[in-house]
């Protein structure tokens, strides 16, 4: 079944472009979000879940190094 749905335009472009990224549908983008909010699954989730004894400290710092800032 379809549905219709209003969104903002800037929502919208939002979606298409992670529907473009992603190679998927509309449909499969927005449930691939709600699949993300319902598991957690962000950046913030992660937080604190790294031993210190598990950090390369040479690879974070040329890493580091190596960032280009194009803000």
């Amino acid at each position: 079944m379809v549905k219709v749905i209003t969104i903002m335009d800037d929502v919208y472009a939002d979606l298409y472009r992670l529907k473009k990224s992603k190679a998927m549908s509309f449909s499969e983008i927005l449930r691939f979000l709600l699949k993300e909010k319902k598991e957690g699954s962000n950046i913030i989730s992660l937080a604190g879940s790294i031993d210190e004894m598990d950090i390369n400290h040479r690879e974070v710092d040329r890493i580091r190094k190596e960032q280009v800032y194009t803000r």
